[in-house]
């Protein structure tokens, strides 16, 4: 007689008895059941969950929507194991990049997640179907849960948000704010000229410096307040960031942290916080204007729209974003600009000839906006460094919510997250000509052939494009300009070396976050 027999029959006898033996019974019975059976019971439960789960994943592994795309074998059951793809940190990008060079234009990197190096494919995905922002960007998010224009993945927030936002960076408030990147560009030559002392050649640091004039910029259009980085390096602001990118970077590669870390509320800095609400009481309470962009963002709240409000901790997180997202990412792009003209001194004079046809006034120390924005070759050296030193190194994630085709070869379902390697196709040769040449002539308005503009990404595309591209393109002009007019720059050969050794974090450096040069006031510019 089976179990089920035998519970049945103790059923039937009970019923005959009477209602305080039967209950005495009844818990013999379940007491004997829980000795005996659960233990069985729980084996048998656990064995039958291992079997449906082993066999949904071998079932996604080898017959799913993903099976048949090509990527290595432990992607049909894991995430690429960081361990494995990440060695030294922050070289992932490296290894991502070389897997598109051995499986093809997609690749299955999880169970979930594939990755894409086709221009048309990026296209569609970025822009023309405009996907929201795949799940990374939850581990980017603040464990308050209130997103950031950055880290939000509801196209309705992301709407609302960009559009009380963007007034901050539209090209007539970017020329108010010129009179702060002036003043710190400004600080920048005399900080170069004291530590060469002037009229002779001395050793600079120009990737620190450059980070140092990126964050004071930020400070003054978005804090409302210098950092004095140029001249001291010690505000805890600035360092606070760097820290927190670095940590950022670690809950991206390492979900896992990232999970602990937002429990545990290790994703915020109460002294950062407090410094923020500080800068935003005291601007209230002044009552004194200023055109910035932390006005803009203080100004919302007499919007006539409730919802177009922002919260003191709104403000904070925006502009702690713009922090985060103007500093290292311009600062990095303008010193792989001049690591690239080092390496390549023909183009550093092609480039010198044009910045000197341009006049300057008697007592103008920088190069005013308006008088370079149109130079060709200053933006095509600009827009090469940006071709072969993408700062989304790692890739663009973003998510289908329907089952997505993509061209008409590969269908995709629902939740699949699409990394699109934008690197890739910055320097794919089908795309690029000697893809692997820095050659700013290939964007001349003469070029042939014409550069394919449908295969560069620098500042992403589609609604979740970069608000801050022409912010960055000011700042790196200016900068590069005034760099290239004002003084003699000479490699030194180890460093150049050295630079070769990139990273990326959430954006891409080199390795040592330095770069030395000698650097020499030209005589004619000397004041």
């Amino acid at each position: 007689m089976d179990y089920s027999t035998a519970a049945l029959k103790k059923l039937e006898t009970l019923a005959s008895m009477d209602y305080s033996t039967a209950v005495k019974k009844v818990e013999t019975f379940t007491a004997n059941l829980d000795k005996q059976k659960l233990q069985d019971i729980g084996k048998v439960a656990a064995a039958g969950f291992a079997v449906y789960y082993v066999g949904s994943k071998l079932y996604d592994a080898f017959l799913g929507p993903l099976s048949g795309i090509p990527g290595p074998f432990i992607a049909k059951f894991t995430g690429l194991p960081q361990f494995l793809y990440n060695r030294p940190s922050g070289t992932l990008f490296e290894n991502l990049l070389t897997l598109h060079d051995k499986y093809g234009k997609i690749v299955r990197v999880s169970p979930t997640m594939v990755q894409i190096a086709d221009k048309d494919w990026i296209n569609q995905v970025l822009q023309k179907q405009d996907l929201p922002k795949g799940p990374l960007y939850k581990l980017l998010a603040p464990s308050s849960g209130k997103a950031t224009l950055f880290s939000t993945r509801d196209k309705v927030f992301h709407k609302q948000r960009r559009r009380i936002v963007s007034p901050a960076f539209s090209v007539k408030y970017l020329n108010s704010l010129e009179v702060f990147m002036d003043s710190a560009t400004e600080a920048l030559v005399r900080k170069i000229d004291s530590d060469i002392k002037q009229n002779s050649s001395g050793e600079v640091d120009i990737w620190i410096l450059l980070q140092c004039l990126a964050l004071d910029i930020i400070g003054e259009t978005a804090f409302g307040q210098t950092f004095n980085m140029i001249e001291n390096n010690s505000h805890f602001v600035p360092v606070t960031i760097t820290e927190r990118m670095r940590f950022a970077s670690m809950m991206v590669n390492y979900p896992w942290i990232g999970t602990i870390a937002r429990l545990l509320s290790m994703d915020k800095d109460p002294k950062l916080t407090k410094f923020m609400q500080d800068v935003i009481v005291e601007r209230l309470h002044t009552n004194t204007r200023r055109d910035d962009i932390l006005q803009i963002l203080i100004d919302t709240q007499n919007a006539e729209d409730q919802e177009d409000r922002l919260t003191a901790e709104a403000i904070i997180s925006e502009v702690v974003l713009f922090l985060i997202a103007g500093s290292e990412t311009t600062s990095n792009t303008t010193g792989f600009a001049i690591v690239e003209l080092l390496r390549h001194p023909e183009v550093l004079a092609k480039l010198r000839e044009e910045i000197d046809s341009v006049p300057m006034n008697e007592n103008q120390k920088v190069f005013h906006h308006d008088q370079i924005k149109h130079l060709p070759y200053l933006n095509a050296v600009i827009n090469e460094t940006m071709r072969l030193n993408s700062i989304a190194a790692n890739g663009i994630q973003r998510v289908t919510t329907e089952e997505t085709t993509l061209g008409q070869e590969v269908v995709l379902p629902k939740n699949t997250a699409i990394l699109c390697q934008v690197q890739h196709a910055q320097l794919n040769p089908e795309y690029w000509p000697e893809a692997d040449q820095f050659k700013p002539e290939r964007w001349l308005e003469d070029a042939v052939p014409k550069p394919s503009t449908d295969a560069f990404f620098p500042f992403s595309i589609g609604t979740r494009n970069c608000i801050g591209k022409n912010f960055a393109l000011q700042e790196m002009r200016i900068t590069i300009a005034t760099l290239v007019k004002l003084y003699d720059m000479k490699p030194i050969p180890q460093e150049l070396k050295d630079a070769e050794q990139r990273r990326h974090f959430i954006t891409l450096t080199v390795a040592k976050n330095s770069f030395k040069l000698l650097m020499k006031r030209r005589e004619a510019t000397t004041n």
